[in-house]
């Protein structure tokens, strides 16, 4: 059985095609690791410091572009802290955040937006409350004259 020219060329337009569908596939479903953020401070359930809410709800947003995959400008999840903090007068730290991000990606354009929202907080001193039990006994002192 011979195929026409017609066929063949179809064939192999199919056989292109089919190539070119699976690259650009490879491109979009291939992967890459890079760091997220350097997060100073102390986290987790017991790392709590003195603190004042002053607000919830407090908002940052950073957002990064690249071209061709080529990065211009990276998200940054300290600028968005940045941010979120700014937003609130007299807040020095962010408690119970919540970290979200956004992208747009064509291959050509790509917009990502890292988003945090949480507490902001200023830092109040400590103060020392005496356990039960602790009791600070007063005498008075009269000079016998």
């Amino acid at each position: 059985m011979s195929r026409s020219r017609s066929q063949r060329g179809q064939a192999l337009f199919t056989a292109v095609g089919a190539l070119g569908v699976a690259s650009g596939l490879s491109l979009v479903v291939s992967g890459c690791a890079v760091p997220i953020a350097t997060l100073p401070g102390i986290l987790g359930p017991e790392a709590y410091a003195p603190a004042m809410v002053l607000a919830t709800g407090a908002i940052g947003e950073d957002c990064g572009t690249q071209v061709l995959f080529v990065p211009l400008r990276r998200a940054s999840i300290e600028v968005a802290v940045q941010h979120a903090i700014a937003s609130v007068p007299e807040a020095t730290l962010l408690t119970d955040v919540e970290i979200s991000g956004t992208a747009f990606v064509t291959g050509v354009y790509n917009h990502t937006c890292v988003r945090v929202k949480g507490s902001a907080a200023k830092m109040v001193p400590s103060v020392a409350v005496p356990m039960s039990g602790e009791h600070h006994e007063h005498h008075d002192h009269h000079d016998a004259h």
